[in-house]
């Protein structure tokens, strides 16, 4: 009896021809110029299709891991045992459903592993077919702390976060592959207290390239993404009844450690600093858009993403109280529920939101050149650069402009439920949250502004 098989990425032409093709994966589509690879196949049957089908599905990992060396990126970690094992039951299902004929299972599955044991197939789809459920000899592949990273990386870092958190994952992991071994030789059924106690520890001595160890804090913000990323495992592979997470309740404690507190790691920027940063961003940007960023972080406080994400359609500069809306959008998600909200523009601010406007022309987006996955911190990084070449002190940053909006407010003795609307921070009980007009609630941050803006006037910053 023959074999007919299906073989994936190979569809058929006009006159009986086959090509072979298979998109790139997106992230390494402007490294090769090409979406798709893809070739017309000669052999159009038999052994010689199979044969070729394998030579190009080759010439297709080289393209691929070549592009990911150039991009000096890996889309996503190499599959795990566990992926490849999923592949093959789902490649294996396929390719049993071409067989034809009164057969029942046994004997479908019996004929399939005997032609792709004659060809020399990939063990892994030949074990799929001949023990799909596992046998005496082999156990089935289990789920690992790489499919858990690889499923948070799908599922919640998926849209438009940025780096940072990508970057921040991949650190961590790196943490736990030093402390505990390879990610997929970590099965999440297989994770106990212990494990977790030992990385706790391990990254409470580490220490940073200038010697300090580090802090607490940032421990414990590395071990909630750990946790996390254990938690959606176990959540989406179905392994509530088998798994626990260890990293739950995990406690933290640094024998006679000072407090650490946000206010310690970052200034306001001096007054020098800020006149000589505008006189950069007037007199050495090549990117007009990026001096106008800078002038509207300085003047609203608000988060660079917050800015950078603006649309046109958020910037009003009409009306007796010209703001900008922070807004959820499908090209930024802003940070809570409290980051959505009017923050007036008030002197410089609005002078360069009209700019920004007159610029971005007839653009959707008020900054156009960083309007993609990863701008806000193409921006952020661009204005770091600007930064320290008129500062080198570290706790001077561009999300200290933030800092220095918060003690304009509080000089102009602003009310804290008005400095937290204008900041995006949590607001009070349910009655600040929930009652109360806009326009009521915009008026009255207007009035607080523009006292901000008269004492920087006054102290020759306006």
């Amino acid at each position: 009896m023959v074999v007919k098989m299906n073989l994936k990425h190979v569809d058929e032409l006009s006159g009986g021809r086959k090509r072979f093709r298979r998109r790139y994966p997106k992230a390494l589509v402007p490294v090769i110029g090409e979406a798709v690879f893809q070739v017309a196949m000669k052999a159009r049957e038999g052994g010689a299709l199979v044969t070729e089908w394998e030579k190009l599905m080759k010439a297709y990992d080289r393209e691929v891991a070549k592009a990911e060396r150039k991009a000096g990126v890996s889309v996503i970690d190499g599959q795990s045992t566990w992926e490849r094992w999923k592949e093959a039951r789902e490649e294996a299902a396929a390719l049993l459903d071409t067989i034809k004929g009164d057969l029942t299972e046994d004997e479908r599955r019996e004929l399939l592993g005997e032609e792709l044991e004659r060809r020399g197939a990939d063990p892994v789809l030949y074990r799929a077919v001949a023990a799909p459920d596992g046998d005496e000899y082999n156990d089935l592949p289990k789920v690992t702390m790489l499919d858990a990273k690889n499923m948070y990386l799908r599922e919640r870092l998926g849209g438009g976060t940025g780096r940072n958190n990508k970057n921040r994952l991949d650190r961590v992991c790196k943490r736990i592959e030093t402390t505990l071994g390879p990610l997929d030789k970590l099965p999440l059924v297989d994770l106990t207290r212990e494990q977790a106690r030992a990385l706790r520890d391990a990254m409470l001595s580490t220490r940073k390239t200038d010697g300090r160890k580090l802090a607490p804090a940032s421990v414990r913000r590395e071990l909630d993404m750990i946790k996390a990323v254990v938690s959606l495992g176990i959540k989406e592979f179905d392994l509530q009844r088998e798994a626990d997470n260890p990293f739950v309740d995990l406690p933290i404690s640094v024998k006679n450690a000072a407090p650490d507190v946000d206010s310690n790691k970052r200034d306001p920027l001096p007054p020098e600093v800020l006149s000589k940063m505008r006189l950069r961003m007037r007199e050495k940007t090549q990117v007009p858009a990026l001096g106008l960023i800078w002038r509207l972080l300085e003047g609203t406080g608000c988060r660079g993403a917050e800015v950078v994400g603006l649309r046109r359609e958020d910037v009003v500069i009409e009306g007796l109280y010209p703001h900008i809306n922070v807004a959820w959008h499908e090209d930024r998600r802003v940070k809570t529920k409290a980051s959505i909200r009017s923050v007036p523009l008030v002197g410089d601010a609005l002078v360069a939101a009209k700019e920004a406007l007159a610029l971005s022309e007839r653009d959707p987006m008020l900054f156009p050149k960083y309007a993609y996955e990863g701008g806000p911190d193409a921006a952020s990084a661009a204005l770091m650069k600007h930064l320290r070449a008129v500062t080198k002190d570290k706790r001077h940053v561009v999300y200290s402009l933030r800092h220095n909006m918060k003690d304009w407010l509080v000089l102009a003795g602003t009310s804290e439920r008005v400095e937290n609307r204008i900041m995006g921070h949590t607001v009070g009980g349910l009655g600040d949250r929930v009652y109360g007009g806009n326009d009521a609630k915009l008026k009255v941050a207007y009035g607080a502004m523009e006292k901000v803006a008269l004492l920087r006037r006054q102290s020759g910053l306006g």
